[in-house]
């Protein structure tokens, strides 16, 4: 029988020595060069941590996530960036990731009513970028042009110049790093090509240098008004909820 999955949002600072080794071991499963040093620096700069955690209290996937980054500041919106995503082999396709996203994202909503919330996406591979056209109605840069928010463009171009100023590369709306941070294992691309559809098409075009580790930098208004169904519910669910 299948482990059951539940999603956590815990503080960075709050994640012991032994969680953070089992974090990297998934990060390996899926990456080249991860070094751990290099993982645990990241991390801790991370506001939150997203966990999923199997019935045995074994951590079986995670996400990352802070908020305005590099103290960025701006009075009508805040940025949420997304970091490393991942989630053991076993539990691939489970919807427990998704369902926390929308509390994660409804947390800040309700954090922070007087602001809209931007969410900065980071897509080194394909599955990474599918949330968009799944999740949103509108968001840059996207296949469809009806479908493309062109006033995010700009903000992406601002924020990114800021956070990765020597390898924003502006033309291309590509983070390239200078070394090797983490490239998807080649079993996972062959995985990608097997299974193209438009989405995935536009993605290797606009990032034929996933392979190398290079990030397609994305972006979305997380509104109600501009998810799809599933999205939209997840996020009304919480925002009705007493959770905090």
């Amino acid at each position: 029988m299948k482990r059951e999955l539940k999603y956590k949002l815990v503080t960075s600072l709050s994640i012991n020595e032994i969680e953070i080794k089992r974090m990297y071991s998934l990060m390996q499963e899926n990456y080249d060069y991860i070094l751990f040093e290099n993982f645990k620096k990241d991390l801790i700069k991370k506001d939150y941590v997203g966990l999923l955690i199997d019935n045995k209290n074994t951590i079986q996937g995670f996400t990352t996530y802070a908020l305005n980054p590099k103290n960025y500041t701006h009075k009508k919106y805040n940025i949420l960036f997304s970091g490393d995503t991942v989630i053991a082999e076993d539990f691939t396709g489970t919807q427990e990731l998704t369902k926390g996203w929308g509390k994660t994202v409804g947390f800040f909503i309700k954090k922070y009513p007087q602001k809209k919330l931007l969410w900065y996406l980071m897509s080194k591979g394909y599955k990474t970028y599918l949330y968009l056209p799944f999740f949103f109605q509108k968001y840059y840069p996207a296949l469809e042009k009806s479908r493309n928010d062109f006033r995010l463009k700009e903000i992406i171009n601002e924020f990114s110049s800021l956070i990765y100023p020597d390898c924003w590369e502006e033309k291309l709306g590509i983070i390239k790093f200078k070394n090797k941070l983490g490239q998807v294992k080649e079993k996972h691309i062959s995985k990608s090509i097997d299974k193209k559809n438009k989405h995935i098409d536009f993605f290797l075009e606009k990032n034929p240098g996933y392979i190398d580790g290079d990030e397609l930098v994305c972006m979305a208004e997380v509104d109600i008004d501009n998810l799809f169904r599933f999205p939209k519910m997840m996020l009304i669910n919480y925002l009705n909820s007493n959770e905090h």
